[in-house]
């Protein structure tokens, strides 16, 4: 019955959740043997295996990652349902894991996840940093947010803003060369590369018109806050977001190259799992961020 398989489900989440049976057994208040059965239970009923056991711990097989994605979006739904039903103005509660590129920090994203805490107290939020793009699945995560573009995936995927850039160096820097005046002038000046983009930047003019820009020089970096440090000390020139560098312009201690020019925007897009049952969480935060005030 469809109610048994519910109660597995949940049960086989509980598992995942806690790495072993006896540890989801005592989450439960079941015994191992109980936990077991009903997992046994599911993978007859699918004709694969959901878990790999060993005796330290458990471990997802393809079809149990799938699973699992759906698991757990059934039981944020119960709870969501069940509390709301309760009480209809009750705020959100589970737990909500999100992978962001570096260049998010500092940006309009950091006060639409202050908002969305803020409205959602009873919501777990497990941010992590990283410019590497995480299996979201395989790695459990709800939502990512990057940067520049986007693979062919079985993602859903949805483009939130555009992240301006600025063409910057120090004054000092700038001192040791003859003026800068139009793009053609850069191919000889070095630039502070980003690891994870292409050695070529497209600058946009004030009439629209686009100039592809190779940029010389032989340093690369793969964070971005380290690329507005070497910008500051004199190393080279950088392109960083704008919202890194703001302080910078306005005090003088930076300067934009190239006035007139500017460097094309990055394009920002929120990702998620594919599932059934849309997460609630995630389609509230999705809301915020398309709100976004930038």
């Amino acid at each position: 019955m469809l109610v048994d398989r519910l109660k597995s489900l949940g049960i086989f989440a509980e598992c995942v959740r806690q790495g072993s049976f006896r540890g989801a057994g005592r989450a439960l208040s079941m015994t191992p043997s109980a936990v077991s059965y009903h997992v046994k239970q599911l993978e007859e009923e699918l004709g694969h295996p959901l878990l790999y056991r060993s005796t330290r711990r458990l471990s997802l097989t393809d079809a149990g990652e799938r699973l699992f994605a759906s698991a757990e979006a059934m039981l944020t739904l119960a709870e969501t349902g069940l509390m709301q039903a309760k009480d209809p103005d009750a705020p959100l509660s589970g737990a909500m894991r999100i992978t962001l590129t570096s260049a998010m920090a500092q940006s309009p994203v950091a006060a639409a996840l202050t908002r969305f805490q803020l409205e959602n107290q009873q919501v777990a939020l497990d941010l992590h940093y990283s410019d590497t793009w995480e299996d979201l699945v395989g790695e459990r995560y709800d939502l990512a947010l990057r940067s520049g573009g986007m693979e062919d995936s079985s993602l859903k995927c949805r483009k939130l803003w555009q992240m301006p850039r600025a063409l910057v160096a120090s004054p000092a820097f700038l001192a040791r060369f003859d003026p800068i005046q139009t793009p053609a002038d850069l191919a000889a000046i070095p630039w502070i590369r980003f690891a994870k983009m292409s050695g070529q930047r497209v600058l946009v003019g004030p009439d629209g018109d686009e100039v592809s820009v190779t940029q010389a020089g032989n340093i690369t970096v793969n964070n971005i806050e380290a690329m507005a440090d070497f910008a500051r000390e004199g190393m080279a020139l950088a392109s960083p977001p704008t919202h890194f560098v703001a302080a910078d312009l306005a005090s003088g201690r930076l300067v934009e190259v190239l006035q007139g020019w500017r460097v094309a925007p990055i394009p920002v897009y929120a990702v998620w799992p594919d599932g059934p049952v849309a997460n609630p969480l995630t389609t509230r935060l999705l809301s915020i961020l398309t709100e976004m005030q930038v």
